[in-house]
C-alpha cells in the first residue's frame, strides 16, 4: 500500500485546524503543528497494524494520535482511508 486520501471531511477537520491554530498560536506554530500532523500519514501507510483498531467505535475503523488530535482511519484495499482528524479533548471557550 502506497498512498492515502482524505474524505471531504477529513480535509475540512484539516483546514479547521490551521485556521484555528493561525488564530490562536501565530502562523509559525500553526504550520508546524499542521505539518507535524500531516506527517502521521506516511506513518500510516506504510504501517496500518501499529495503530490501535476502535471496531467498538466503528467496525473497521483505526485510530492513531498525534498531540491532541485523534487520526480516524480505515484499511482499504490498495489505499488508507482518512476519515476524520478529531480533537481528543473539547476546546475549552
Amino acid at each position: 500500500m502506497s498512498n492515502y486520501r482524505l474524505t471531504l471531511a477529513a480535509e475540512i477537520d484539516l483546514a479547521d485546524i490551521l485556521e484555528y491554530g493561525e488564530a490562536h498560536f501565530g502562523t509559525s506554530a500553526a504550520l508546524e503543528f499542521y505539518e507535524g500532523l500531516l506527517s502521521v500519514f506516511p506513518k500510516i501507510v506504510d504501517n496500518p497494524a501499529q495503530f490501535a483498531r476502535i471496531d467498538e467505535v466503528r467496525k473497521g475503523y483505526c485510530r492513531a494520535i498525534y498531540q491532541t488530535y485523534y487520526i480516524y482511519f480505515i484499511e482499504r484495499e490498495n489505499f488508507i482511508e482518512i476519515t476524520r482528524v478529531i480533537r481528543k479533548y473539547p476546546v475549552k471557550l
